[in-house]
């Protein structure tokens, strides 16, 4: 059996910030080697958690260098690739490749919009000048198309990508994905709220937002869907639910900055047009994690 590239949990985490905006760097390492110590797969820096198309190219280079030196090879980098078009798609994935990026993760062109063929000939073009492992980065939501299967198998029989972030909630176009893939294939969750959904049709992981708090407790969701405990798998995620409802509830990614900064490390304010949280999001935001440390779920960082 081919075992694949990237699996586990790998989460996608935000990027700490100065007051000014300006990247805090100390706070980056703390947040890397948090996120390793506590039982993470890899690493997904500049997603859309991480706020990618908030930063200019140097910063990102800054971010990228520091991830990279701060995991020391541990834990494989897959970095985003959120760019609307071509032109800045291989541009930040030259970079990332220069930086040290293990993979990366891409979504696909969304100002122009474009059809099953135009996707494949994109990353037909795109793939080659990257020389890196891609994931492709399944976001219908933000991408404004919706990838159909055969096309994914496509791209992996023609070697354009290695595997997926499923950022999807259409259980059966994912169940569609999992019948065409091969067994090497890295079919990754992109869904919180449905992980052990996914990890029963066939994920082999995930990038999620909450495992940047908690990828130990997430890893152990995971075992449980994957040994056939089903009931107990659903039961451990749903404790997670009253936050994972807090989270994704308005201004994300502040939220998770929020939920950072009440666990112990604050990591600053999300860039513009993003604001700050409502009082009654702030209050089941802090519910939640007090109840989850409580319960011993969630360790506060010191």
């Amino acid at each position: 059996m081919a075992n694949p590239m990237f699996r586990g949990l790998i989460p996608a985490f935000p990027t700490p910030l100065h007051l000014d905006g300006t990247v805090d760097e100390a706070g980056l390492e703390r947040i890397v080697a948090y996120q390793i110590e506590r039982g993470a797969s890899g690493l997904v820096p500049l997603g859309g958690t991480g706020e990618a198309t908030a930063f200019g190219i140097a910063e990102r280079k800054r971010i990228m260098d520091i991830t990279v030196t701060t995991a020391a090879g541990r834990v494989p980098v897959i970095a985003g690739v959120l760019d609307p078009g071509f032109g800045g798609a291989l541009e930040s994935g030259e970079l990332y490749r220069k930086a040290g990026a293990d993979g990366l993760m891409v979504i696909p062109p969304y100002y122009t919009r474009t059809d099953q063929e135009g996707l494949l000939r994109y990353f037909r073009a795109l793939a080659p000048e990257l020389k890196l492992p891609i994931l492709f980065y399944d976001n219908p939501y933000r991408a404004h198309i919706i990838t159909a299967p055969e096309t994914i198998a496509r791209m992996e029989e023609e070697r354009l990508i290695v595997g997926m972030k499923a950022s999807n909630t259409d259980l059966y176009h994912l169940d569609q994905v999992s019948k065409l893939i091969s067994e090497a294939f890295c079919l990754l969750s992109g869904q919180d709220t449905l992980f052990v959904q996914q990890v029963i049709l066939g994920a082999k992981g995930g990038v999620l937002t909450s495992a940047a708090l908690l990828p130990d407790y997430w890893a152990k969701v995971q075992a449980l869907a994957e040994n056939g405990q089903v009931a107990e798998a659903l039961a451990t995620q749903g404790r997670l639910n009253p936050l994972m409802d807090a989270l994704f509830a308005e201004q994300f990614p502040e939220t998770v900055r929020r939920a950072f900064a009440m666990i112990g490390m604050p990591i600053g304010r999300s860039q513009p047009p993003i604001g700050a949280l409502s009082e009654a999001t702030e209050q089941r935001l802090s519910a939640a994690l007090r109840h989850l440390e409580s319960a011993g779920v969630l360790r506060p960082y010191h």
